[in-house]
């Protein structure tokens, strides 16, 4: 078995009036945690305290009622040299709380309670243990072995802790480092922890200062990938509305351009319907003047087609004329010249071509005439 120190404070003392003894209560003489020691080899290797090492029934029922010493003597405390070393000793109250080992102490050498009372107020713990060569990590922390079997020897009041007096803890935790940073120029106490994925080895005294950190860095980390998450995200969806809004631009312009072409033809069908509606409105009335001489005032020229029209006048001239299977062409040309001769026929003195028949010699005019029966529409014409 391995003899090792550990450091804790010393507060909360009160003396005995009577004895003038003096009484520390609850005082966290050690906690689980991986702490460096020196080797024989002046070489530091990281020794784990786990819970289920330190804080197990047989470890804490070591701490009790065991002497309490002026610094570490070169030796373990026995009943041979007590009278030698033992200033004082621990209750039988040795309890856990959280991830520390704790008990009462009470001082009863003269010499010692006057260091006391001058500031020598931090306590080192001396203990026997097995180190077994186990690699690992216990919270953040790296660590090359793993003290087993922890048991406590004696506790020491000593002016420093192996972390100095500036890591002194009050409360409910203790502090355990190993003590070689004592005197200048000796090598600064170091352990390893990670830091930003790596390991890293820094002074024992900072070394909850750099888990915190790397703590804090991870968190912002995750921040940050989580902002730049989003960022991505809200970029992604401009380019997509941005894409959206120039198929929407495109696609106005494109219904714009047809919405122009279809007014524009609109226009233009509507210019060509009035001009055309015009037309026929013009040709309509003139048609109906045409024929008004041949039905008279009183005819119904309403729904009836030019055609109809044409045939009516036609019939009322010569309802001999076979027209039935006639062209519209046909009728149209019978019509243009039936009212031709007709106009012709009021004109005083005309009286047309003569054609020669085996019947004699007659005018052009008068077998018109009498071909489309207009002598009783034009009586006593010559």
């Amino acid at each position: 078995m391995l003899t090792r120190y550990d450091a804790a404070p010393l507060d909360l003392i009160k003396k005995d009036a009577q004895t003038g003894f003096i009484h520390i209560a609850n005082v966290p003489i050690a906690r689980v945690g991986v702490f460096p020691y020196l080797k024989a080899d002046n070489s530091v290797e990281m020794e784990a305290k786990l819970p289920t090492e330190l804080l197990t029934q047989s470890t804490v029922k070591s701490a009790e009622n065991k002497p309490v010493t002026d610094d570490h003597p070169a030796e373990l405390v026995t009943q041979q040299n007590a009278a030698k070393y033992m200033k004082g000793f621990t209750a039988s109250n040795a309890h856990v709380d959280h991830d520390t080992l704790r008990v009462d102490l009470t001082i009863t050498d003269h010499d010692l309670i006057n260091e006391i009372n001058q500031g020598k107020q931090e306590l080192s713990i001396g203990f026997q243990t097995d180190v077994v060569p186990v690699k690992g990590e216990f919270r953040g922390i790296s660590y090359d072995s793993i003290q087993k079997n922890i048991q406590i020897n004696h506790v020491a009041v000593v002016r420093r802790g192996r972390a100095g007096h500036n890591v002194r803890l009050i409360g409910d935790s203790a502090e355990m480092v190993e003590e070689h940073t004592k005197q200048r120029g000796e090598k600064m106490e170091t352990t390893r922890v990670r830091l930003d994925g790596q390991n890293i080895t820094v002074a024992t005294a900072d070394a909850a200062k750099i888990i915190k950190l790397d703590d804090d860095l991870s968190d912002k980390a995750k921040k940050i990938a989580a902002l730049k998450k989003q960022i991505k995200d809200l970029e992604q969806q401009l380019a997509e509305l941005e894409g959206k809004a120039k198929l929407n631009e495109a696609s106005a312009t494109k219904a714009q351009a047809k919405a122009d072409a279809l007014e524009k033809q609109l226009t233009k069908s509507y210019q060509y319907e009035n001009d055309h509606l015009d037309e026929a409105v013009e040709s309509r009335l003139s048609l109906i003047n045409q024929i008004k001489p041949y039905l008279g005032d009183d005819y119904s020229f309403k729904g009836k087609s030019s055609k109809e029209l044409k045939l009516a006048a036609i019939r009322q001239v010569d309802d001999t004329a076979e027209l039935s299977n006639k062209s519209d062409e046909y009728i149209d040309a019978y019509f243009t010249a039936m009212d031709h001769n007709h106009q012709q026929a009021k004109v005083v003195g005309y009286r047309g071509p003569v054609l020669k028949t085996d019947s004699g010699s007659q005018s052009a005019l008068e077998l018109l005439k009498a071909r489309y029966n207009l002598a009783k529409q034009v009586k006593g014409d010559k």
